[in-house]
């Protein structure tokens, strides 16, 4: 068999497995952004912390993964996008076609969700921000008011 060949053969092969993980990974880092949200909402900031850490080790490695995967699709001759993988699936054989198709598209619905979901927990924690700031401020605009009135009542300016 040709070597060019050969080494497309395991690109391709290196290409389905990554989707197999990244299925895994992303049903994984969707479970966290879920128990993310449950201890943002608890305010459970050492919990968070720990939490937080493992999950960014995750995302990394999904990053690093799809970053091989464009490498990979760039080598076979395609683009380097979602485009490109959904190009190289209808090139395959037909006998494993349809089963990468869903492999693929249910990669790209998970990853839809779990973006959706870092946008909602985004959301929140800017919500509990603001609130922080906002009770924070109040506070600190009462002291200075307060100690503005006390400044006043003695003649003080």
């Amino acid at each position: 068999m040709d070597k060019s060949l050969t080494i497309k053969r395991e690109l391709v092969q290196q290409l389905i497995r990554d989707v197999r993980n990244d299925l895994e990974d992303y049903a994984q880092l969707k479970n966290m952004l879920e128990q993310q949200r449950q201890l943002m909402q608890r305010r459970d900031n050492e919990s968070l912390l720990t939490h937080n850490t493992q999950q960014t080790l995750l995302c990394d490695k999904l990053a690093k993964r799809a970053s091989v995967r464009s490498q990979h699709l760039s080598q076979l001759g395609f683009d380097n996008n979602p485009g490109g993988m959904t190009k190289l699936i209808s090139k395959l054989p037909e006998h494993i076609r349809p089963q990468i198709k869903l492999l693929w598209q249910n990669l790209q619905a998970i990853v839809q969700d779990s973006q959706q979901q870092n946008e909602a927990n985004g959301k929140l924690l800017v919500m509990q921000q603001t609130s922080i700031k906002r009770i924070l401020g109040q506070d600190s605009q009462e002291a200075i008011d307060y100690g503005a009135n006390t400044a006043n009542h003695y003649g003080v300016n």
